[in-house]
């Protein structure tokens, strides 16, 4: 590939030559006038209308099933006032390029997908360049009329003149569009009233792609003449290869190469990223695979050898009791308000790590050159994959290109950069191209797990049903590369998810954490931090109002209080508790919280503010003979102006399957450095007779800018289910996962 940087002119003048005129990124906004051109002549730019007024949109998001392919594409579409049902969207690869101070940038907008930011960042920026496009159409088509744009309107790719009742479509407007100024940053955009697309339910773009087996997904991609690799990694972490025979592998027809992966040194930038292993090479993933099971390794156990996720545990919760734990945060005087109290309460609570389990495993693709590297690599963050294989191959970024597969699920797994690593690593050393391909049991054991927390939450409340005081201390692994190594002082405390009880909630709170060596790799997982802190809150809180003799739901409001903006640190974000409390009530009233439920029957109510949406549950449970049937979750979300509510909806539906499957069964056990849980007959996911009998969505209107819903929806879920066991069966679950907690 040969990467140059174009003006305008020259880009309008290229893909006017193919038929095809491309809107590019406002100089105000990000970097203006560059686009990539490929050795083919052919750019890759945001927005192409075409001859034929089809449009193509490139998402700069990654889909990895969330529905971005979708939802952020509509955010331009509608300003540009595109006919939708004649958009393709297609996924933007990185394109990031160095400026004239050698600083990397982007040529459109930041390619980074996490944290339920996708449409809520961007709002603007995608809006903004539709905008660009809908007024360089109106002027290109007043210079053909020689009239004045201010009285032409746009609608389904076609402009209109309402006094002369003529119109033209944007594919014939082409040539006046070459060589256009492109509209400042203040464009106007649309009010929210003239919106047609978005808040309007639309269906995938991919959906019908994917029932009729069209996607290429990451396990898919191929490129001529790549080798495949498969690896067998240290079954203990941090664990090092002492030896092995590759005889047997080697007489595999199609084995062509063994590659021992050694483990990187603790000062390595690649220690958190490579795993010691052997690598078999050959000319298809089957006979890669039937190699590595002929391998014969003798593993180093490693540091950790010994290490039990159990035993540590159990020390943990010890330390909860005598441990010294210096606040974090803290507000008021807890033990005042708590030598005062009229009721008090106090309770520990677990959660195990566990995996990502993705319905597609990992692979990556490289293709590692002295001079350049060509990654394939479904990931969320392609800017990271350019890093990392900088990092190995040396290359400068401006020389690595990255494609963006599409992801079989992430869940945020795929942040991580181990796979990439490994195919830049191994592609490097044979010189060759190469794609690394993960095996289910891959997966599960080499993961990068949701951190194992334990807690103990400690309350008082007063004569009148007032929370006084909440203490909330916390032991956390702390993912390390040597058993004697723990964080520095002002280590952030990613764990420690303090946003729903944000400062000025409760007068007299105490927020602290301590932390243990881990050699357990961690990485986000759905609702990171909130998820696991979610479950220890909103359970303690429906414990604190039972004891004090008060609804739950009662209870929950009276904490949110008096409506009021409180400042969870970023001095950008808000938790308005007017918002929180308006999901409790509406999911209440849906569900009808407070009416007498059938023999057996229980019903809980748990609610979070996660990612800048609001969500509570109301979940609905049967149990009989121990066996829990959810019968129906009321859900009620805020998560701002909504841009799609399938979309929206789906990511709920989502959140609540997922929750519920890690609630009822998952765990991942670490015993000597090493996973048990080696695939699904181990590893539960839940099936569908345990899915809820009735999912019933009520999404708020808001006026507020959209936040996010990929993650929101699932910290609260799992309280509210173990909230409703409770109310059915007395018994009260702290420790997740569900599974063998109830008897008979």
């Amino acid at each position: 590939m040969t990467v140059a940087a174009l003006d305008r002119r020259s880009v309008m003048k290229l893909m006017a030559a193919a038929g095809a005129v491309t809107f590019m990124v406002p100089k105000a906004v990000f970097a203006a006038g560059r686009a990539v051109l490929d050795a083919d002549g052919m750019t890759v730019p945001l927005v192409t209308i075409n001859r034929d007024n089809s449009i193509i949109i490139h998402n700069p998001k990654a889909e990895m099933g969330q529905g971005t392919s979708t939802g952020v594409p509509m955010l331009l579409a509608e300003e540009l006032d595109a006919d939708w049902s004649n958009v393709t969207v297609k996924q933007l690869p990185l394109r990031r390029k160095r400026n004239a101070k050698g600083e990397l940038e982007y040529l459109f907008v930041r390619q980074s997908t996490g944290g339920s930011n996708s449409i809520r960042s961007m709002w603007h920026p995608m809006r903004e360049f539709g905008a660009q496009g809908r007024e360089m159409l109106k002027m290109a088509a007043a210079k053909l009329w020689n009239v004045s744009s201010e009285g032409l309107e746009t609608k389904n790719s076609y402009v209109t003149n309402p006094a002369t009742g003529e119109r033209v479509a944007y594919g014939d407007l082409i040539d006046e569009v070459v060589g256009m100024p492109v509209p400042g940053q203040g464009v106007t955009l649309k009010k929210t009233s003239e919106f047609g697309l978005i808040g309007r339910p639309t269906k995938s773009k991919t959906a019908i792609d994917i029932v009729t087996g069209k996607p290429v997904f990451g396990i898919d991609q191929a490129m001529p003449g790549m080798l495949h690799a498969v690896i067998a990694r240290s079954p203990h972490f941090r664990g090092a290869v002492r030896s092995v025979d590759a005889a047997a592998a080697l007489g595999v027809p199609g084995v062509v190469d063994i590659l021992t992966i050694e483990r990187p040194s603790n000062s390595s930038p690649l220690a958190p990223h490579l795993a010691a292993g052997v690598a078999v090479i050959a000319e298809s993933f089957w006979a890669a695979k039937k190699g590595r099971s002929l391998l014969e390794v003798e593993w180093d156990e490693g540091p950790f050898e010994g290490y039990n996720s159990l035993d540590v545990e159990a020390e943990s919760l010890e330390d909860l009791e005598t441990g010294d734990f210096n606040p974090h945060r803290a507000e008021g005087n807890f033990d005042t308000a708590y030598r005062s109290a009229a009721t008090v309460h106090d309770a520990k609570y677990v959660v195990p790590h566990v995996g990502h389990a993705l319905m597609e495993p990992h692979s990556a693709i490289a293709d590692v050159r002295p001079d350049r590297v060509y990654m394939s690599v479904p990931c969320q963050h392609p800017y990271r994959v350019q890093d990392v294989a900088h990092t190995i191959t040396g290359v400068d970024q401006d020389n690595i290109e990255v494609d963006v597969s599409r992801s079989g699920g992430a869940f945020g797994r795929r942040w991580d950069k181990d796979f990439p690593a490994e195919a830049a690593y191994i592609s490097k050393a044979i010189g060759k191209p190469v794609k690394v391909s993960w095996t289910r049991e891959d997966e599960l054991t080499q993961c990068r797990y949701r951190n194992a927390n334990q807690y103990r939450m400690t309350g008082a409340v007063d004569e009148g049903g007032k929370l006084t005081a909440m203490r909330h201390r916390q032991s956390s692994g702390y993912p390390s590369l040597d058993p004697d190594t723990l964080p520095e002082i002002g280590w952030i405390h990613e764990d420690l998810m303090m946003d729903h009880f944000a400062p000025g909630m409760v007068d007299n709170t105490e927020f602290a954490q301590n932390f243990v060596p881990s050699p357990v790799p961690r990485g986000p997982w759905r609702a990171p931090g909130s998820v696991n802190s979610a479950f220890a809150q909103m359970s303690f809180l429906d414990e604190m109002a039972r004891a004090a003799g008060i609804d739950p739901l009662e209870f929950q409001l009276s904490v949110l209080g008096s409506p009021k903006k409180l400042d969870v640190g970023s001095r950008r974000y808000f938790m308005e508790t007017e918002r929180m409390a308006q999901c409790f009530r509406r999911a209440a009233l849906e569900a009808g919280w407070g009416e007498k439920l059938p023999q057996g029957w229980g019903r809980g109510i748990a609610g979070y503010y996660s990612h800048l949406s609001y969500v509570a549950h109301v979940i609905d449970v049967s149990v009989r003979n121990g066996d829990v049937t959810v019968e129906r979750v009321t859900t009620a979300a805020d998560c701002g102006l909504i841009v799609n509510p399938l979309g929206v909806e789906a990511q709920i539906e989502g959140a609540i399957h997922d929750g519920l499957s890690v609630a009822l069964g998952q765990e991942i056990i670490v015993e000597n450095a090493a996973v048990k849980q080696q695939n699904f007959d181990t590893y539960s996911m839940s099936r569908i007779d345990k899915s809820p009998r009735v999912i019933d969505i009520h999404l708020i209107e808001s006026k507020e800018d959209p936040t996010g819903m990929g993650e929101p929806a699932i910290p609260p879920l799992a309280p509210a289910l173990m909230n409703a066991i409770h109310d059915a069966t007395g018994m009260r679950v702290r420790r997740l996962p569900l599974a063998n907690q109830l008897s008979t």
